[in-house]
This record gives structure tokens, C-alpha cells and sequence, in this order.
């Protein structure tokens, strides 16, 4: 009896790899699946390549069906060992096929589940709305960095956050590329492009602090005495009748034995300030 050719149900040449099998099948499951075809003759499609893939994905299966084909033999799927005289070799390959099987349907399953997730809200938009809250956590930031009030806090929660999720939807974005396309290089940028985006999202924070410090003290130039305060590693100074203490990381070595020191602050945001030679 002629064997019948489960290559050709994936339009492959003969002894094709398992990868292009897998590609093929792939390609084959995300036309005729019956979750995404509604034409009846569409699931005995499905079934046939199904039932090819248990067999070609299946490198002992494959490689037996390939000696088959060549000599022109057919060729039957073994049965499932349900009796306590089928070997152990036998259980492990029928329960590896299954799991191929279901490895496939769940895949076919998540495609499709994806593509119906983008008709409410297309790829674009959701990037486009994420990126908003980006930039809203780094304008938090930049806005009360000197004066470290709650929107640092929200700032930084925004900042992970649309990190995480423009992150997952790029991954997601690439995924489906890479399973629904010929070419499967596209999985491996997601992590290069949220890497990308997380370092430009750290670089323009503090350029844009670097930035509104500069603006302010050029722009909204006062200059005050300060007070020294080395036990508690504060700068403390007056203006406008307010009273400001800032965190003194490091002092100058020109101040060390200064018990004031002149800096030049904004009119506009106190907090922003600046040693300056007396």
C-alpha cells in the first residue's frame, strides 16, 4: 500500500527539519483551527495536520515514518499503552506526543486570543497610552525632585510600572511576529527595545532635572546665606520668610571649617540651589 505523505499536507519537501515542521503546522493550525475558521470542512483540514504532527514532531516517530516513505509502506500511530505489558519507552513517547499536542492547540489558543485582545485596542494606541503614563512619571519626578514631596513616589511608581507593561506589550508584539511570520528573529528584540527604553527613560530624568536646575538658577537667581550643619549634614537657610534644610551630601573642601556658605537659590523653587564663591 502506497504510504500517504504527511509532508505534503504541509507543502514541505520530504525529510523536512522538525523546526520547518513546526513552522508548517503552525502556519497550517492559524488558518483551519476552529476557533478562528468557520467552514466545516476547516476541522477534518485541522484534524489531518494534527494528527501529521504527532508524528513528524516526534523525532523517533519521524524517523521511522521516514524509512516508511522511502520503501513505500504505510504507516499507523502507535496505540496508547494503557496496559501494564506496554513498555516504559512506549509511555513516555505517547504522553511526549500529547504534550506536543497540547503544546500546539495551547499556542494556536494564545495567537488567537492575543489577535482578539488588539480588535478593542490596537498595539499602536496601547503603546501610545502607555507612553503618556511614562512621561507622567518622569514629569512627577523631575517636577518635585528638589523638594521631594508624594510625587517623587508616584513618579517612580508610574516610571516601572508603563516600563513593565510597554515591555509586555513589545514581548507580546514580537511573539506573535515571530509565530505568525516566516521569520522568528523578531522574538528576540523585545528585550533589546525595553532595555532601550528603560536607559532613555533614565538618561532624560535627569537631564531634565540637570535641565530645570540650570533654568531656575539662570533664570530665578537670589543669593542667601546658608547655615552649616555638619552633625546632621544640612544646609539650612531663610527666604521669604520660609525656612529650608537640605541634605548636605558632600561639602566642598573649601567650606569644611565655614560655619555659613553663600549659594545662589531660585526665587521660584527654593530647594534648587547651588554653591557660588563668596
Amino acid at each position: 500500500m502506497a504510504i500517504q505523505n504527511l509532508y505534503q499536507l504541509f507543502e514541505l519537501p520530504d525529510y523536512s527539519d522538525i523546526t520547518l515542521i513546526k513552522k508548517a503546522f503552525r502556519k497550517q493550525a492559524l488558518k483551519y483551527h476552529p476557533d478562528r475558521n468557520p467552514d466545516p470542512g476547516a476541522i477534518e483540514i485541522f484534524k489531518s495536520a494534527l494528527k501529521a504532527y504527532e508524528i513528524l514532531s516526534d523525532e523517533v516517530l519521524k524517523q521511522s515514518y521516514d524509512r516508511r516513505l522511502k520503501n513505500g509502506f504505510d504507516f499507523e500511530l502507535p496505540r496508547t499503552p494503557i496496559s501494564t505489558e506496554d513498555t516504559r519507552e512506549d509511555k513516555k513517547r505517547w504522553y511526549a506526543k500529547m504534550q506536543h499536542e497540547r503544546n500546539a492547540l495551547n499556542e494556536v489558543e494564545q495567537i488567537t486570543d492575543y489577535e482578539n485582545s488588539l480588535k478593542t485596542m490596537a498595539f499602536f494606541w496601547r503603546i501610545i497610552l502607555l507612553s503618556l503614563l511614562f512621561i507622567t512619571g518622569i514629569l512627577n519626578i523631575v517636577s518635585d525632585w528638589y523638594i521631594k514631596g508624594n510625587k517623587i513616589a508616584i513618579g517612580l511608581i508610574l516610571f516601572a510600572l508603563s516600563s513593565l507593561f510597554i515591555w509586555n506589550e513589545i514581548y507580546k508584539y514580537f511573539w506573535h511576529k515571530s509565530l505568525t511570520k516566516v521569520e522568528t528573529t523578531y522574538y528576540k528584540q523585545s528585550s533589546s527595545w525595553f532595555f532601550a527604553l528603560f536607559l532613555v527613560g533614565i538618561f532624560t530624568t535627569y537631564g531634565l532635572i540637570l535641565l530645570k536646575k540650570t533654568w531656575q538658577l539662570y533664570r530665578f537667581p537670589t543669593y542667601v546665606y546658608a547655615t552649616v550643619n555638619l552633625s546632621e549634614s544640612q544646609l539650612v537657610y531663610t527666604y521669604n520668610l520660609s525656612t529650608y534644610s537640605i541634605d548636605l551630601y558632600k561639602l566642598p573642601t573649601q567650606y569644611a571649617n565655614s560655619k555659613t556658605v553663600l549659594i545662589k537659590i531660585s526665587s521660584q523653587e527654593p530647594q534648587i540651589w547651588e554653591f557660588v564663591e563668596d
